[in-house]
């Protein structure tokens, strides 16, 4: 649109933008894996989807496997991160308690150092 009133070389140089920077965006030739990394977020993200959002890549990776696609869990956490899927369940956190009998001791450094200050 901008070459009809200006010359390329000018727009260029005007956004600061090197003309080989142009030259190589324009003639860019997608690589098999960049090819394949982009099918298989849209399956990952299907997979997700279709389980509540719940899958984590362990499960995403075993969901591949019964399609007989099989890739590193680094590879799909990876694509999961790019995509931007994550699962939306955690995993459950139980503090440890101790229950005792008898009253504690108190806690005289504390005390201590309360008094100090």
């Amino acid at each position: 649109m901008l070459q009809q009133n200006f010359k390329l070389i000018v727009v260029l140089r005007l956004l600061k933008i090197p003309k080989s920077a142009y030259f190589d965006w324009v003639h860019h030739i997608e690589t098999n894996r960049q090819r394949e990394d982009t099918i298989l977020k849209g399956l990952l993200r299907d997979i997700w989807q279709n389980n509540y959002q719940a899958y984590g890549a362990p499960r995403l990776r075993l969901a591949l496997a019964d399609l007989n696609l099989y890739h590193g869990i680094n590879q799909i956490r990876r694509l999961m991160r790019k995509a931007g899927i994550y699962s939306v369940m955690s995993r459950w956190f139980n503090k440890t308690t101790t229950t005792v009998d008898y009253s504690q001791r108190p806690n005289l450094i504390r005390h201590l150092k309360e008094a100090n200050t």
